[in-house]
């Protein structure tokens, strides 16, 4: 995995059965690829090794080890959300609450038995929470930054109270809280418009922006334990520092202007100030006047070991979780169990399996295994992609060195492994007319004395076949089979089913009637050239490898087909997954049927064969399994809090090993 850092980096690895979540066998295991972002971070102070961290799409994780190992906790989901603080109640090391913004709102959520079980809280429920606090001295009261504004607790968070001013639209949406460490009263609160603080404990509140450029967005706010005159904060105009609790502040300079987006500003113990920005990890060791750069990726929020001097866990962009023994001086990413990964593709080359994501900064993360899923390391150094977002990935069954990619409107093609990438254009061969037949030549007579001889007719040449360079608007898939002992390539795209025998070099375009725009390509797991296309114009089925097509009768609209999965042998029904519930069909489409036993009737999204009559299918992202080739279904049991599984994959039905592609979690398998 490729870490730009100038700090030196340490990489851990160890046996999957020391770092991935397990449950009871068979069960899903979280494999990874670990990593991903990191949003926030914080430690049980009271409690030797016990640190919690968040992402994005909901997810909470904690370490009871000093994140040698990290424990997926089951925490609340809400769509398109992001856990942005967590506080761990000083009096009470099994008490937590952590904030989370949301499209629905988000809120505050509130755990009494270390992360085991959450309640939303009632007085901060459906608005985003942007930072918690605890106040030093004074330690069962609590104050949260929201959406509306500055609350409070004095019951260490049972109870809160709105204390901003709801009339003042300044104080509408905070984003950064703190507490005075030797008076309660004195509240700070970060906006989107500059700092406010209250002395009163929120009775009233003024604007302490003297010295501040206007118009910043406040990130983060600090109170020296030391000095609680001593402040610091964090905007998108700079790092900002005042000795008189902000009634001047003094812009800290020596950090590039590229740099200036200060995510988190924090001092320890020994007087070093540290800031997280967009552009890395900053310190400096002279109050503000000079600063180095630690590591070069986004910091998102950082905290410091109270027990350990230099003691530093981060939380990154992109990278999951740094751990700093020596004040970032060198960062060993602890990721082992944290993952915040949306794997977009999957996919069988050679002996190795793949995994794509398609958002990995300004690039793709490909990500490769070596040992059926186990284990994942990110290809490092790709040459080729940079800007580009894949979007699918597919491997060649015989060999590991060639692969293909597509973003959503071009291919790529590597010839090392994913190491060197280039764009290939799309040449599609457009077969020559069929030869008219010659007609049959009678010989004739020798001429006659004086008479002319026959006109000699020229030659018919071969017609040549055409090859027509195109642009595609969209590419759906990527697919490959194994036709005898030739690697065969698929596109589902916008034009149609390409269909290649020479790695992406040239293309055909299936014959499939009175269709243009392919979606999807489902393939029989025996491989023995059953294929079922999803078009435009529906469902079509070819029985060669793609060579002829013929309508396969279905009762829905293609449009609502998520999956189908063709059985091992003929006997066993067709199963199709769509968005209102499982079909089976077992005569090859003529006769369907719905409302199958066990499996609720809503949206399947993906469901496939195993071994003889074994299936599997996913119901809002649960499992279930058959027996009976889904005559009859059950929900498999799972010791994992509710994933969000979003494709099952197969790759080798004999291994008998399920994979399940999440929308957060990585790659999932079980036995």
């Amino acid at each position: 995995m490729h870490f730009p850092f100038r700090a030196s980096i340490v990489l851990v690895a160890v046996a999957i059965g020391a770092w991935a979540i397990t449950a009871p066998v068979p069960d899903w295991v979280i494999a990874g690829p670990f990593g991903g972002t990191a949003t926030t971070v914080t430690l049980d102070t009271k409690t030797d090794g016990v640190v919690l961290a968040g992402g994005r799409n909901s997810l909470l994780f904690r370490s009871q080890n000093g994140g040698e190992k990290w424990d997926l906790l089951d925490f609340p989901k809400r769509h398109l959300s992001e856990v942005t603080s967590i506080l761990v109640d000083p009096a009470d090391s099994q008490h937590y609450q952590a904030g989370m913004i949301a499209a629905s709102g988000g809120g505050l959520f509130d755990s009494r038995d270390a992360g085991k079980t959450w309640t939303a809280v009632s007085d901060i429920r459906d608005f985003g929470v942007r930072a918690l606090a605890v106040a030093p001295s004074k330690e069962t009261r609590f104050v949260a930054g929201t959406a509306h504004g500055v609350l409070l607790s004095d019951d260490s968070g049972k109870t809160w109270t709105r204390i901003s001013d709801p009339q003042n639209l300044e104080m509408q949406s905070v984003t950064a809280v703190a507490v005075d460490s030797a008076n309660p009263e004195i509240i700070y609160a970060g906006t989107s418009h500059l700092p406010w603080k209250t002395m009163d404990g929120g009775k009233t509140w003024q604007s302490i922006h003297t010295g501040m450029i206007d118009d910043s967005d406040v990130f983060s706010i600090y109170v020296d334990p030391a000095d609680p005159a001593n402040v610091f904060a964090s905007a998108c105009s700079g790092i900002y520092s005042t000795e008189n609790r902000g009634d001047q502040w003094r812009k800290l300079i020596g950090i590039p202007n590229t740099s200036r987006r200060t995510h988190v500003i924090r001092k320890d113990s020994a007087g070093v100030i540290y800031a997280g920005t967009t552009m890395g990890l900053f310190k400096s060791l002279n109050r503000g006047t000079n600063w180095k750069t630690v590591t070069n990726e986004q910091v998102n929020w950082m905290a410091f070991d109270p027990t350990r001097p230099g003691g530093l866990y981060l939380a990154i962009e992109n990278e999951g979780i740094g751990k700093s023994a020596n004040g970032g001086d060198t960062v060993q990413l602890m990721n082992h169990g944290f993952v915040d990964r949306t794997i977009s593709s999957v996919a069988q080359s050679g002996n190795r399996l793949l995994a794509l994501e398609t958002q990995l900064g300004g690039t793709s993360g490909i990500f490769v295994s070596s040992d059926r899923g186990e284990t994942w390391s990110q290809l490092s150094d790709v040459r080729g992609l940079a800007g580009v977002h894949l979007t699918k990935i597919v491997g060649m069954p015989s060999e590991d060195r060639i692969l293909l990619a597509a973003s959503r409107r071009h291919m790529y093609k590597s010839i090392d492994a994913g190491i060197t990438w280039k764009e290939i254009p799309v040449r599609i061969v457009i077969p020559p007319p069929p030869v008219p037949e010659t007609p049959k030549v009678v010989e004739a007579k020798r001429p006659a004395a004086g008479a002319k001889p026959p006109v000699k007719r020229a030659a018919v040449r071969k017609p040549v076949e055409k090859i027509r360079t195109v642009s595609l608007s969209e590419v759906a898939g990527l697919y490959t089979l194994k036709r005898g002992t030739k690697d065969v390539l698929f596109a589902a795209t916008d034009l149609g089913l390409l269909i290649s025998g020479d790695a992406g070099e040239r293309w055909t375009l299936a014959d499939i009637p009175a269709s243009m725009a392919v979606t999807g390509l489902y393939a029989a797991p025996n491989n023995d050239g059953r294929l079922i296309a999803r078009a435009s114009a529906g469902l079509f089925e070819s029985k060669d490898f793609g060579d002829h097509w013929a309508p396969f009768s279905f009762p829905l609209p293609a449009s609502d087909v998520n999956e189908v999965a063709i059985p091992v042998t003929d006997g066993l029904p067709t199963l199709v997954a769509t968005r209102v519930g499982l079909y089976s069909s077992p005569d090859g489409g003529a006769k369907w049927f719905t409302n199958l036993g066990g499996l609720p009737g809503s949206t399947v999204e993906s469901v496939l064969f195993g071994a003889e009559k074994t299936a599997y299918a996913v119901e809002y992202g649960r499992l279930y399994e058959s027996r009976d080739a889904g005559a009859s279904w059950t929900l498999t049991p799972s010791a994992l809090p509710a994933t969000r599984i979003r494709q099952l994959w197969m790759p080798d039905v004999a291994s008998n090993r399920l994979y399940g592609i999440t929308t957060d979690l990585g790659v999932l398998f079980r036995n």
